[in-house]
């Protein structure tokens, strides 16, 4: 199954590209993997990135951080760099250890990169390594646009991509994870590869036990849905406007989970909002339970269309009027095609100038290029004349060294001298001593 497994922004862009890339950091575990798997040596010899494929829209991609850091700086782009976005792909679908599939995978994260990010400098670097061995993309999005230089904004992004990756892997044959369509719960990603082999989903048994508890409509407190919950093993926090759960699951481990992460029904305002409106209704029976409150809002909508269609029988004696009023628009269509011209001719002009200040970000980029060549060889340069320095250094060094040897040497042989001297003086007081005279 393919899927979109998270989306973050990254402060810096150049770390975020050098992750996913992983120049020269492809383990040898995953070689070994990869011999093991079938793979020919001569292709696994080739390898040794991180990513074993990688492309690009509008960037290169072996030069991804600095052209998209170019970028940045034509348009004085601040705050978060870039978006990272991780698709992953089930072993199911496609098989890591086979070239072909780590092309079609990279081939799909580019043409979800073409559908969702267009206008952007996006990056898309295939991986394989971690646990299982999984192919996944690591897709880079710089912020800002090329056309305008605006940053890259999109609500619910994780909705809007997912439904886009799920389009483009089942026009490549590929299988995807049916998502719940009702928005009361929330699931991560692990919870939903679970579902989908039809194992235990812990977060799902704590739901179970809090819409257990809630159905009896009894429980119209705050210590009363406590205690019941306390009953099943379940330790309710409260903190803030938030509530939190915690118990131990079926296998035995400690869990705890914000009403937040289980769904909006779980979350502190809506229960409390019910518990409330319990205490104020102590009669209700045991069918105005959240199945009967879902039932009431279906009858309320079934009321509410009913009604819009008595408000279009209503509105009907105004369509002849409608009729003449299109009538009028006819006419004034005639008299505003003077407008519509003058617009098109201010269209074409800022046509021009986006065109215009296009090929001025050229310009830019390329002057930024020859600055860097400039200060490239200012780098050369210094580290020549820091080379030549040290060697001078070096010479000087050696002559000094040479000095000091001919000083020691003079220093032996005024000391040998000495010595000899002494030696002389030595033998002629013994004669003297003796009674011998020159």
């Amino acid at each position: 199954m393919a899927t979109i497994g998270k989306i973050t922004q990254a402060t810096s862009g150049t770390a975020a590209v050098r992750y996913a890339e992983g120049k020269e950091k492809l383990k040898a575990s995953t070689k070994q993997f990869l011999l093991k798997s079938g793979v020919a040596s001569h292709v696994v010899d080739q390898l040794h990135d991180r990513a074993v494929v990688k492309s690009g829209m509008n960037v290169d991609p072996e030069f991804a951080s600095t052209q998209m850091k170019a970028t940045r700086s034509a348009f004085g782009t601040t705050g978060k760099e870039t978006v990272r976005v991780i698709q992953s792909f089930s072993t199911a679908d496609l098989n890591p250890a086979n070239p072909k599939d780590w092309q079609k995978a990279n081939e799909i994260g580019y043409q979800l990169a073409r559908k969702a990010f267009s206008g952007h400098q996006v990056a898309i670097y295939t991986q394989l390594d971690g646990t299982g061995h999984k192919l996944h993309n690591h897709i880079v999005v710089n912020m800002p646009n090329l056309k305008t230089g605006k940053k890259y904004h999109q609500h619910h992004d994780w909705q809007r991509l997912s439904a886009l990756s799920d389009d483009i892997c089942r026009e490549h044959g590929l299988s995807v994870i049916e998502r719940s369509k009702d928005p009361r719960e929330r699931r991560t990603m692990a919870e939903r590869q679970l579902k989908a082999k039809n194992e235990y989903v812990w977060k799902d048994d704590l739901r179970a036990h809090i819409d257990s508890v809630m159905k009896d409509t009894s429980v119209s407190s705050y210590k009363a849905l406590s205690e019941r919950l306390a009953e099943s093993g379940i330790i309710t926090h409260e903190r803030g406007k938030s509530l939190s759960f915690e118990f131990l699951d079926a296998e035995n481990k400690h869990r705890r989970a914000r009403g937040k992460t289980l769904g909006a029904d779980y979350e502190k305002e809506q229960i409390f909002n019910e518990l409330e409106r319990r205490d104020k209704q102590p009669s209700q029976s045991a069918s105005n339970s959240r199945t009967s409150t879902l039932s009431r809002a279906f009858e309320q909508r079934k009321q509410q269309a009913e009604q819009r269609k008595r408000n279009v029988k209503s509105r009907e004696p105004a369509t002849s009027q409608s009729a003449k009023g299109i009538e009028r628009l006819t006419v004034a269509t005639g008299q505003n095609r003077s407008h519509i011209s003058s617009t098109s001719k201010e269209f074409s002009t800022h046509v021009q100038r986006t065109k215009h200040r296009t090929k001025d970000f050229g310009t830019r980029v390329k002057r930024l290029g020859g600055q860097i060549s400039n200060f490239s060889n200012a780098i050369s340069a210094i580290a020549g004349k820091i080379g030549r320095y040290l060697k001078q250094l070096q010479a000087q060094k050696q002559d000094e060294q040479d000095l000091f040897n001919q000083l020691q040497d003079k220093l032996d042989q005024s000391r040998q001298h000495k010595e000899a001297r002494d030696k002389d003086r030595g033998y002629y007081r013994t004669y003297q001593n003796r009674g011998f005279h020159r």
